[in-house]
């Protein structure tokens, strides 16, 4: 990896796929377009090429451009390496009106008409010849590869390996996966790949070693806040979408474990919510009284009943059995605070061990008093006043959670003007969606279901929580969905009109959802 050039990064940070998609799509709601990170990524390639070979005057260029964010990337380089007086040729691998990538297309309508620089697009991909140049760059598919290369890409990428000349790939060699670096027959093979804002995981893989040549990061306009600060990025790339062959029960099972004589909400809010937020299924465990309010209330929910007024050690082995078939387990709206209730709390938790679990309201009373020790998929959700509890002193909130996460050995959310989510090992996320009008009862209870039903679709459908972005993008969601609620009726909110928001907040999240990377 060079530290040679200028205006490279010299101890880039690694980040998977998923992260730069999430944190690209944060910086355009942070007010940083694509277009301008395109631009800025296309320059970096013209910078790398010039530090490379020097002077470009007269200097014979070779662009390969795809489709996608990749191609635009090219198209970019292009137009600067043009400018600076190498004699440019893009190849472009498809039809002007197939491409894809807005932004790209922006890019290409600048030069498709210009003087400057020569664009092609060859019918026949038997055309692509090998090519005697001073360099090549290969901005055909970068971080976008699925399966084996296809035509035009095939017939491009061996003229491309096949010519003289410097050959650079934008952000990834077309044909090597980011994410694992495992290598396709017919993969572009790089001397310089100039990849962007962070190292991506499989540029480092042994695999990869011979495709990728020298590595050069390029800062491109991601600023710290689109990482730190929980976006519609992370709901668009951490949580999963339904796939065409979806089954019922296959994007998410969630049973909450809450209720009691007094308590009729909290479980009602936390079920709805985990249902409005994408899981399939959802199953209260309630004494039936509470159960059966709710499941009137809302038909989806799927009512557990347990016998008598209060949960308590007697309903443990049922519990533990229909724990067993949902993907996550939501814990303590409305448990109360008896005695026994508390005492089965803690047995509860401790046989369901290592399962994902959101445990909250009094639920996290009960474990205040206790030394248990959880799990990183263990969530705890304390308000300020629950996060005093928990920690045995008041303080601020970042270091609340920072020091919750390590004595229960569990992520946290401190609820606040600024949530903080941190996990066991000291790394925090941060979300500023919201309003005051949230502090009222029940809007916890519905963050609660959030989180469930976001983390009962990562884990069935992406097989792993990532739980620290999974509960950052909950707590966006449920910010957003308390903003829309006071733009609708004004503060004087309740947990229902923040419940009804929450699929209008899912659905302004797509607004963003326009081609990254």
């Amino acid at each position: 990896m060079s530290n040679i050039c200028p205006g490279f990064v010299k101890e880039p940070q690694i980040l998977s796929i998923e992260d730069i998609r999430s944190y690209e799509i944060n910086n355009v709601y942070n007010g940083i377009p694509l277009l301008l990170l395109m631009e800025n990524a296309g320059r970096a390639v013209a910078d790398a090429v010039e530090c490379r070979i020097g002077d470009l005057k007269n200097k014979k260029v070779i662009v390969y451009a795809g489709r996608g964010g990749n191609g635009g990337d090219a198209l970019v380089a292009s137009k600067h390496l043009s400018l600076r007086g190498a004699d440019v040729t893009v190849y472009l691998l498809y039809d002007f009106n197939l491409v894809e990538h807005q932004d790209t297309l922006v890019n290409l309508k600048s030069l498709i008409n210009s003087k400057q620089l020569k664009i092609i697009h060859l019918q026949d991909p038997k055309e692509y010849e090998p090519q005697d140049a001073d360099v090549l760059i290969d901005g055909i598919l970068g971080i976008g590869i699925k399966g084996k290369l296809r035509e035009p890409i095939a017939s491009a990428l061996k003229a491309f390996n096949s010519s003289t000349g410097l050959r650079v790939a934008v952000d990834v060699p077309t044909g090597v996966d980011p994410e694992t670096g495992n290598v396709v027959e017919g993969a572009a093979i790089a001397d310089v790949t100039v990849t962007m804002h962070s190292l991506k995981p499989g540029l480092i893989k042994e695999e990869a070693r011979n495709y990728v040549g020298e590595i050069m990061v390029a800062e491109i306009g991601i600023i710290k806040d689109s990482e730190i600060y929980g976006g519609p990025g992370d709901v668009l790339f951490r949580i999963p979408k339904r796939p065409k062959d979806a089954i019922k029960g296959g994007n998410g099972k969630v049973l909450t474990i809450g209720g009691s004589y007094h308590y009729f909400g909290a479980p009602y809010y936390a079920s709805s919510a985990a249902l409005l937020s994408g899981a399939d299924l959802v199953f209260l465990a309630s004494p039936e009284k509470v159960a059966v309010s709710a499941a009137q209330n809302n038909p989806g929910i799927i009512p557990f009943p347990l016998k008598g007024e209060y949960i308590n050690e007697d309903h443990i082995n049922e519990l533990i059995e229909e724990a067993k078939k949902v993907d996550v387990v939501a814990i303590g709206p409305g448990l109360g605070n008896k005695e026994e209730t508390r005492n089965a709390v803690i047995k509860l938790i401790n046989s369901l061990k290592g399962k994902p679990m959101v445990i909250d309201a009094d639920a996290l009373k009960s474990i205040a008093n206790s030394d248990i020790k959880l799990w990183e998929e263990a969530v705890l959700t304390p308000h300020r006043g629950e996060a005093v509890l928990l920690a045995g002193r008041s303080g601020e909130a970042d270091n609340l959670s920072m020091e919750i996460a390590k004595k229960y050995n569990a992520t946290v959310i401190v609820k606040g003007p600024i949530d903080v989510i941190c996990l066991p090992n000291g790394k925090c996320r941060y979300n500023k969606t919201g309003h005051p009008a949230m502090a009222v009862g029940g809007t916890g209870d519905v963050l609660t279901g959030i989180i469930s039903g976001f983390l009962s679709r990562r884990i069935a459908l992406m097989k792993d929580a990532n739980i620290l972005h999974t509960v950052t993008a909950a707590a966006y969601i449920s910010g957003k969905a308390g903003e829309l609620a006071v733009k609708e009726k004004g503060e004087n909110i309740t947990a229902l009109d923040v419940l009804y928001n929450i699929q209008n907040a899912i659905k302004e999240v797509e607004v963003y959802s326009r081609g990254s990377g």
